[in-house]
């Protein structure tokens, strides 16, 4: 379920705005499956969790064949804008460095090859100690989650994901000579801690059939013995761990949606120190360690501060307070680095650089974010660091670097990437406020001003969901619809995190209806924006996103011209009635709980599979993963026929499953989706486009 589908795009100017087929549409024919006389409400027969079932892989290789057919009109637009976006390719700005000590690390990807490479701290010089290129063209699926080099720089440790469920392999390497020296697990997380002194490595393992992330194991270099030091028993907390900046600790941590508790460990021994603080609902904190001091952020007195304890008297009554962030700022993100703490706070949509020194004082406080463009902190060693790195972008400003000495206290900007043949001056970007009951929903938007016509389609992206902010990144694809004379527009909806902590509550739980209604008021604005006439409005939306877009096609089909849904999910009572599924109990109070009869109604209000009638839907195509944890491919699957069954109009309505992947699609594939998604989306619209 929970996954981030992010747009692009944000304001510099705002204004205020009060709301107000070209495919082939016959559908394959499942002769040879049974139950297709069904009724729509069922389909209960797509469900498969083994993933194995002949008939459903049928049924899906036969639903891929057709969508191929289908589109086949568009190939030659795909093709464009395939090319295009090859002929962009940016001369990337290269990562900063991991600071380790003697040596830093960097990871590279380029030109499908991946590598690790080593410096010299003292000298300069780098070296290539690791290639992982080869580790993925072996399999048909491969995401490479996390890697960490060991102090004694004699090992790395790699977490792969070979089939898109989530479920990563866990394994060492030993850097001189390439050589494996252990797979240590098969259903790790991504989070790896080295011990101190190298011998011992960290990790999290999922648990089985649900992927919750729900223990901390132990394992040691000497003998390759593993011990589990902690289990998480709630199935509705999920189980992390980190280590401390000082180096000779690291924190357990559990979660579940508002709250959490962490645990103290000694690095070397693996001792668990204390609990810092027993769970209590609704209070959460996150603890480092530096100079033997304990540093908290916290809510434990409403707001999230920061304070500080001696290790040694971890209870509350002892936290004092360092930092407190002013009304309507939020901390987001923070580091503790040699000589100073360094915050990163919210305000808005807008982020800033705050830096003390030890004792609390503030030394530095600006605005980072770039006039409409988002920034954040990013690839930090605060252990060995004397400069705070910084990334930064917008929609006409390409991805750049950029880092605050803490010295002089001086913002410089590194490098940046570059683009071959883009022109900024073509562009804009701004924000307008769509205003509907008692709220004012931003909507940050981008065109091209010489291509623009009254008759201009909008592609309306919207995710809103679990507080998580529609980030504003530089995306060359983009750029490509709006030299085909598109808007794009994202709808910061309640129930994201544009707006800050209340926004997010506002479109929640019992709320979460809040969210269709501002992406439908949005969509109706955007249908007169900038002199338009009756412009026609292209719904897009992933995940939890693919949820908000589905909704709102059920509520208004009329007011859309087509659609493209990536992985929705789209059957949210029957997956939150299922405690068996992965992420479920963690999400109740997203959702709902449907055995509580009052947010059982509401969740009847919009579940998107439950509530498909006999109205003229416009086209879809939606994608859906096998292997998908988060959302199970039945969940597409079903919402695709269902619709199919009840549209008064005839569609297409298209369905398009990765059958080796899972939620997240693999780095070689995507790009080459993302031009389908878009050519699906223009060619809904022939002819109110002009070429590029």
């Amino acid at each position: 379920m929970k996954s981030c589908f992010i747009g692009i795009v944000l304001s510099s100017a705002a204004s205020v705005w009060c709301a107000s087929a070209a495919f082939a549409s016959d559908v394959p024919v499942h002769a040879e499956v049974p139950g297709l006389a069904e009724t729509s409400a069922s389909y209960s027969w797509l469900r498969d969790d083994s993933r194995q079932s002949e008939k459903v892989l049928t049924f899906l290789r036969d639903e891929n064949q057709h969508t191929e057919k289908a589109l086949t009109s568009q190939a030659v637009l795909e093709a464009s804008l395939l090319n295009e976006w090859q002929s962009r390719r940016a001369r990337v700005a290269e990562r900063p460095w991991q600071l380790a000590g003697k040596y830093n690390y960097r990871l590279t990807s380029s030109d499908g090859s991946v590598q690790l490479l080593r410096q010299d701290a003292e000298s300069g010089a780098s070296l290539v100690v690791a290639d992982f290129t080869q580790r993925g063209q072996q399999a048909e699926y491969y995401q490479l989650g996390s890697w960490q080099v060991s102090p004694d720089h004699r090992f790395v440790a790699i977490t792969e994901d070979r089939r898109g469920d989530r479920n990563y392999r866990l394994t060492v390497m030993e850097l001189s000579s390439g050589r494996e020296i252990a797979t240590v697990s098969e259903q790790s997380a991504t989070d790896l801690v080295w011990s101190e002194d190298g011998q011992s490595l960290y990790f999290v393992e999922n648990e089985a059939g649900t992927y919750r992330p729900h223990q901390v194991l132990r394992w040691s270099r000497e003998g390759g013995l593993k011990t589990m030091l902690y289990r998480e028993s709630d199935p509705a907390w999920l189980v992390s761990v980190y280590a401390a900046s000082s180096g000779d600790y690291l924190l357990i941590q559990s979660n579940n949606h508002d709250s959490s508790e962490q645990q103290l460990v000694a690095s070397d021994s693996g001792q668990i120190l204390t609990t810092i603080r027993s769970r209590t609902p609704g209070v959460e904190y996150y603890a480092d360690v530096r100079y033997g001091e304990l540093y908290l952020s916290s809510n434990l007195q409403g707001d999230f501060a920061l304070y500080r304890s001696a290790l040694n008297d971890t209870q509350a009554a002892s936290w004092q307070p360092v930092w407190q962030p002013k009304p309507h700022q939020h901390i987001k993100n923070w580091l503790l680095f040699p000589q100073h703490i360094v915050l990163e706070v919210t305000e808005q949509q807008l982020s800033r650089l705050v830096v003390l020194n030890t004792q609390g004082r503030t030394l530095f406080d600006q605005v980072i974010t770039p006039e409409g463009g988002v920034a954040w902190l990013s690839g930090n060693s605060s252990r060995y660091g004397q400069s705070v790195m910084i990334r930064s972008m917008s929609l006409t400003q390409p991805p750049q670097w950029q880092a605050l000495d803490l010295t002089e206290l001086q913002l410089t900007t590194l490098s940046a990437d570059r683009y071959p043949e883009f022109e900024p001056d073509l562009y804009r970007t701004e924000q307008i406020r769509v205003r509907h009951g008692d709220v004012s929903v931003p909507v940050t938007l981008a065109y091209r001003t010489d291509r623009l016509t009254a008759k201009s389609p909008v592609i309306l992206y919207g995710y809103g969901a679990y507080g998580t902010p529609v980030r504003s990144y530089f995306m060359p694809q983009i750029i490509s619809l709006l030299d085909r004379g598109a808007i794009y527009a994202i709808a910061h909806v309640r129930g994201g995190g544009y707006l800050g902590p209340e926004w997010y509550a506002q479109g929640k739980g019992m709320l979460k209806p809040n969210s269709f209604d501002d992406y439908l008021a949005v969509a109706h604005v955007m249908k007169q924006f900038h002199q338009g006439s009756d412009r026609p409005i292209l719904a897009l939306g992933g995940s939890a996103g693919g949820t908000l877009v589905a909704a709102a096609l059920n509520r208004q089909p009329a007011l859309f011209t087509g659609a493209a849904l990536q992985v929705p999910f789209v059957d949210v009572i029957a997956t939150m009635a299922d405690p068996s599924l992965p992420l479920t109990r963690q999400e109740y109070a997203e959702w709902g709980d449907p055995r509580d009869p009052a947010q059982l109604a509401v969740m009847k209000q919009y579940s998107p599979n439950d509530n498909i009638s006999a109205r003229a839907y416009p086209p879809m195509l939606v994608t859906a993963g096998l292997y998908d944890t988060q959302v199970p491919y039945w969940e597409p699957a079903r919402w695709v026929m269902k619709v199919r069954d009840a549209s008064l109009a005839q569609g297409p309505y298209l369905l398009q499953t990765d059958l080796s992947g899972g939620h997240r699609q693999d780095a070689r594939q995507a790009m080459r989706q993302q031009a389908r998604e878009y050519a699906f989306l223009l060619s809904l619209v022939p002819g109110s486009t002009p070429s590029p």
